[in-house]
């Protein structure tokens, strides 16, 4: 399947120019969203499986006259394949890929120091959005066998979760004084073992 899509908005809420404006949101923001998807499935009698693939872009003006910029969760590609083996004698492998392009943030630099409340203050180092995270990528396997018996099945299974140790940046993060980079990753490589019973 080949679908394309096009969505365009407008009244989108946006802060206000002036903080000292009695309104502090105003709904003058327009945005749109164009892109591709792809998806692709097959099964046959040992190999089974799915190709699920999106290119699209989404970008939005805060207030009229402000330049564009991209929505806060805007990913330019996003990939999923799934494939699964069935060798025989009710064993079946597995795996799961998952990528997506890194989502927008803005860079932040220490601007000042509040000795009053002991903190020190960000401001923006680049423009609003304007760096993106590393890209997203994930590999997960999987092995089970299940056996059968009269009126219940056993699966035993064996599960790797992001199986390349791959350390995925899930949020932005600073130490105290905005001097370097502290970033909050995703869960490390994950090994499970499981028994399912079912009737």
């Amino acid at each position: 399947e080949l679908t394309g899509f096009y969505k365009y908005m407008d009244q989108l809420v946006s802060p206000t120019a002036d903080p000292q404006a009695s309104t502090l949101y105003q709904s003058v923001g327009t945005g749109q969203v164009v892109g591709g998807e792809l998806l692709a499935r097959f099964d046959t009698q040992y190999v089974d499986g799915w190709l699920a693939y999106t290119i699209s872009q989404s970008k939005r003006v805060d207030r009229p006259g402000e330049p564009e910029r991209p929505f806060t969760f805007d990913q330019t590609h996003v990939l999923s394949f799934v494939i699964g083996f069935n060798p025989g004698d009710n064993w079946r492998i597995g795996a799961r890929v998952r990528y997506s392009t890194g989502n927008p943030y803005t860079p932040l630099r220490a601007s000042y120091y509040d000795a009053t409340n002991d903190v020190y203050v960000a401001t923006a180092a680049a423009g609003l959005l304007s760096r993106r995270l590393d890209d997203f990528f994930q590999l997960d396997l999987r092995i089970d066998k299940t056996f059968f018996f009269d009126a219940w099945r056993l699966t035993v299974y064996l599960e790797v979760q992001n199986a390349t140790n791959r350390a995925n940046t899930e949020a932005v993060g600073y130490n105290y004084d905005y001097s370097e980079r502290d970033d909050i990753n995703s869960l490390p490589i994950i090994p499970s073992f499981g028994i399912r019973g079912s009737w």
